[in-house]
C-alpha cells in the first residue's frame, strides 16, 4: 500500500500538500474523538427523485464539506481494514459508505466524492449488472464500476449480495429467512452461493480483495453471517448507529445514517459527535522520535534535554518536557503534547510530528512503522 509514497515522503514538509484536499488548509483543528471512526451511511443521491434515503448532491456536497472544515478526516476502505488490524486513523475518522449501487453514484456522488478527493465503498446487487437499467432505480453498469476503481486509488466496491435484496412473502429478508420446504443445509447452501456469486460478478470490475459486504436491510443473524464468511467476506456493515471500534465485531460493523433528506450538515455534525465514546483517562499515541524519523527517511539525535530533528530539508529542535519546538528558520512551534523521555527513548506524539511535516501519518502496532498515509489520487488516463 506504501509503495506509491516512497518519493513523495520528503516533499513539502513544511507545508500542507496534494494528500490534503482543498478545504484542510481552513479547517478546525478540534478533536471531537480519536481512535474510532464514524461510519456514514448513504444510498441515493438525486435532484429530482425524493424519498427518505434520497438526497440532492447539493445537501451531499454540503455534508462533506462541512465535515471537512470542522476537521474531521475521511478514510478508504483499506485504511479502515488496517484500522480493525491495529493501526492508527486520524482523529475525527470518518468512512463514507454506499448500499444497492445505483447509478446516481456514478453521476450524483462520484463527482462530488472525486472533486474532493474523498474515499468511498459502494455496495453492490450484482444481480443487477444483467440489465442496469430494468431496476426500479437504475442501477451501475460494469463499465462505470471499472472506471470508477480504476481511475482512482479511493473508491471501492464491495457485496450488497447478488440475489437475495428482497423480502420473502414471510416478511422475513432473503438472507436470513428460509423458503417454503427449505431446511437448515439448503439455506445454508443458498447464503453461501448467492455470497460467492456476488463475490464473482465483482471481481473483474476491480484490483481489491472483495471481502466487505452490506447486509440487506442491515439485518443478519449467526447462521447467514457464518455462510457469508465462509464464501470470504471478512467485514460486514450492518446499520446499527453506533461508531465503529476495533473492538467491534468484524461481521457486525455498525453505521450512521447520513443519507435522508431531513440530515442537514448541522444535525450530520450533532449525530456523529453524540455518538462518539468518550475516552476517560486516554493517552495520545506516541513514538520513539529517532525510529519514526528513520523510516520517514530524515534523521534524529539528542543533545542533553534536546532532540534534533531533520526530514528531508525541514529542521526542528524539540526540548524534552516542552511543548514547542524551534524551526530551522527560528520560527516556534507550538505542540499538542510534550516530548518525553521514557524508558531510555525520547517520544513524540503522533499527531505533534504529523503536524509538524505537514503530512498526515499512519502507524502500524504490529509491525512498529509509521509512513505517509497514501493520497487520494485520480489517476491519469
Amino acid at each position: 500500500m506504501y509503495k506509491r509514497i516512497a518519493i513523495s515522503i520528503l516533499v513539502s514538509l513544511l507545508g500542507l500538500t496534494l494528500l490534503l484536499t482543498p478545504l484542510q488548509a481552513e479547517r478546525s483543528e478540534t478533536i471531537y474523538y480519536q481512535d474510532q471512526v464514524a461510519v456514514l451511511m448513504y444510498h441515493h443521491i438525486h435532484d429530482t427523485d425524493t424519498s427518505s434515503s434520497t438526497i440532492t448532491s447539493a445537501l451531499f456536497q454540503n455534508q462533506l464539506t462541512t465535515l471537512l472544515s470542522k476537521g474531521y478526516h475521511f478514510i478508504s476502505l483499506d485504511e479502515f481494514k488496517m484500522y480493525l488490524a491495529g493501526a492508527s486513523v486520524p482523529s475525527n475518522a470518518v468512512l463514507v459508505t454506499f448500499d444497492d449501487g445505483y447509478q446516481s453514484f456514478f453521476t450524483g456522488a462520484y463527482p462530488v466524492l472525486k472533486s474532493l478527493r474523498i474515499p468511498a465503498v459502494n455496495f453492490v446487487i450484482t444481480t443487477d449488472l444483467a440489465d442496469p437499467l430494468a431496476s426500479y432505480i437504475p442501477s451501475m453498469s460494469k463499465d462505470q464500476i471499472s472506471e470508477m476503481t480504476h481511475a482512482t486509488n479511493f473508491i471501492d466496491i464491495g457485496c450488497h449480495t447478488d440475489n437475495l435484496h428482497h423480502k420473502l412473502p414471510s416478511g422475513e429478508a432473503a438472507l436470513v429467512g428460509k423458503l417454503d420446504g427449505e431446511d437448515s443445509a439448503a439455506y445454508q447452501q443458498r447464503v453461501f452461493t448467492d455470497a460467492g456469486a456476488c463475490i464473482g460478478k465483482l471481481a473483474p470490475l476491480t484490483d481489491k480483495p472483495l471481502d466487505a459486504m452490506a447486509y440487506p436491510y442491515g439485518i443478519t443473524s449467526p447462521a447467514a453471517t457464518e455462510q457469508v464468511k465462509k464464501a470470504g467476506i471478512r467485514y460486514a456493515f450492518t446499520i446499527s448507529p453506533e461508531m465503529a471500534t476495533r473492538s467491534a465485531d468484524h461481521m457486525l460493523i455498525p453505521r450512521i445514517n447520513a443519507g435522508s433528506p431531513n440530515i442537514t450538515p448541522e444535525l450530520l455534525l450533532r449525530s456523529i459527535q453524540r455518538r462518539a465514546e468518550a475516552q476517560p483517562g486516554s493517552s495520545p499515541l506516541r513514538l520513539d522520535a529517532a525510529a519514526a524519523a528513520a523510516q520517514l527517511g530524515g534523521s534524529a539525535s539528542a543533545d542533553g534535554g534536546e532532540l534534533r530533528l531533520r526530514l528531508g530539508d525541514a529542521a526542528f529542535t524539540l526540548e524534552v518536557n516542552a511543548k514547542s519546538a524551534t524551526r530551522g528558520d527560528g520560527a516556534r512551534v507550538r505542540l499538542q503534547q510534550p516530548v518525553l523521555r521514557e524508558h531510555g527513548q525520547i517520544t513524540i506524539a503522533l499527531d505533534d510530528l504529523q503536524a509538524l511535516i505537514g503530512q498526515p501519518l499512519v502507524y502500524t502496532p504490529a509491525t512498529g512503522k509509521v509512513a505517509v498515509r497514501v493520497a487520494p489520487s485520480v489517476k491519469q488516463p
